[in-house]
């Protein structure tokens, strides 16, 4: 029984559920701070980034490493980014170790989610079906890919569908 309560010392206070609400919305909320940006990067920008350094997809991930939106991902994301990003074309553009330490970053840093399936979903691909499914089960606001269907969609509930240029602009703008 006693191994699950926090030891409390004569004259020493716990705060660790104070601090916890804190951080809570109602923290931020009194704090300044504002709710965390939530985002899923589509498989094809993962590549990109992969493929030119120097592009936008890589600049995304720049900020997503630096914090400044949390990643979300579901089971099936994440397995179809070790598909396609483990794929042998994919090789042929991007170091072995540059797509396994992204694999790596993807599955210990992204906000992992329980996403339902969502019949009434209307895109082809069961791969862009399952990154709309994530980014709606977490309450992301965007999704960011460079795929024409899913860019023509423009959106499903709360989640946004945007290029990277898009989404860079709305970071910029979201710390200006």
């Amino acid at each position: 029984m006693g191994d699950c309560l926090p030891v409390q010392r004569p004259g020493v206070v716990d705060h660790r559920p104070v601090d916890q609400r804190l951080r809570g919305q109602r923290g931020r909320a009194l704090t300044g701070e504002r709710e965390p940006l939530r985002a899923i990067v589509d498989t094809n920008l993962l590549v990109g980034a992969l493929a030119r350094p120097d592009g936008s997809a890589a600049r995304i991930l720049d900020h997503w490493r630096a914090g400044d939106f949390e990643h979300v991902a579901s089971r099936a994301t994440l397995r179809e980014a070790e598909l396609v990003v483990g794929a042998r074309w994919v090789a042929r553009i991007a170091d072995s170790r540059e797509r396994d330490a992204l694999l790596a970053e993807l599955r210990e840093h992204s906000v992992l989610v329980e996403a339902l399936v969502l019949d009434e979903l209307t895109l082809k691909d069961s791969g862009d079906r399952r990154l709309v499914e994530a980014a709606h089960a977490s309450g992301a606001s965007y999704l960011v890919t460079a795929d024409r269907e899913v860019l023509l969609a423009r959106g499903y509930g709360a989640v946004e569908f945007v290029t990277a240029g898009e989404f860079l602009r709305a970071l910029t703008a979201r710390a200006g």
